[in-house]
């Protein structure tokens, strides 16, 4: 055998052995970009975009923290609860934005609950009854909900007392003796009640489509993960070309 087919010889097999290693470094990101883009591909059919990631190991990867601050009043045996913008009746969300919860008393079958400047209704099972703003002749600023010894349903302002009719449908200014009221009070809730809260709003947050969306670009692995996947892509398209060049060599 020449020098010189000797030399191509130990040229070929060293361009192989490199070629064997930078793939075998290169599995573990096809592996992942694979199954991630498979599972991608049939996120409607999962509807991985509508199921929430409660892991709270990649929960605290991504820095996602309940608010500490909870406001709650206990009224008809049960708790509402406003923590960050929702508001929770025992464990269950009650759908939309809240900022301020000034008080909730519970008159008949239903909570009356003063939210926003408004008065929001909900039956025992959470169920809206109906949400009435300052359109609905709701006084602006309550401060206070509470209820007097016949049972009417009162709210302070900054400066007045109101009260509506039976059927929330008119409300007037209150003149006479509000010694009687029982204003709607806050309630501590227990640690175990406010961690339960708080593993409950965390669960809402990330979207399982958006982990895997990131995980495919490389983005979960934080500051320099994109970089890795560029370099991994680059790696990738070595490997197609030098395994082209190899299989042609190999078959002269």
């Amino acid at each position: 055998m020449s020098r010189h087919h000797h030399k191509k010889r130990f040229k070929l097999r060293s361009f192989y052995l490199w070629h064997r290693y930078m793939g075998i470094s290169a599995a573990a990101f096809v592996l992942l970009i694979a199954f991630t883009g498979l599972l991608l591909n049939h996120s409607d059919d999962f509807e991985f975009d509508k199921q929430h990631v409660r892991s709270g190991l990649i929960l605290d990867w991504y820095g996602i923290q309940a608010p500490q601050d909870l406001r709650s009043f206990f009224a008809g045996k049960h708790y509402i609860t406003l923590m960050g913008e929702d508001l929770y009746l025992d464990q269950y969300e009650i759908r939309g934005n809240s900022r301020q919860l000034a008080g909730v008393v519970f008159a008949g079958d239903m909570f009356v609950i003063a939210v926003n400047d408004s008065i929001l209704l909900l039956t025992l099972q959470g169920e809206q009854i109906d949400y009435l703003r300052g359109k609905d002749g709701v006084p602006a600023g309550i401060q206070q909900i509470g209820i007097d010894a016949t049972g009417s349903i009162v709210v302070r302002t900054d400066y007045e007392h109101y009260q509506p009719d039976a059927d929330f449908l008119h409300w007037q200014r209150r003149d006479n003796d509000t010694s009687s009221i029982r204003w709607a009070a806050p309630s501590v809730i227990s640690a175990q009640f406010k961690a339960a809260l708080q593993q409950h709003f965390r669960g809402e947050v990330l979207p399982v489509e958006r982990v895997l969306l990131d995980m495919h670009s490389g983005r979960f692995f934080g500051r320099f993960g994109t970089l890795i996947f560029d370099i991994a892509a680059l790696l990738l398209m070595f490997l197609a070309l030098s395994g082209t060049w190899i299989w042609f060599k190999r078959k002269r």
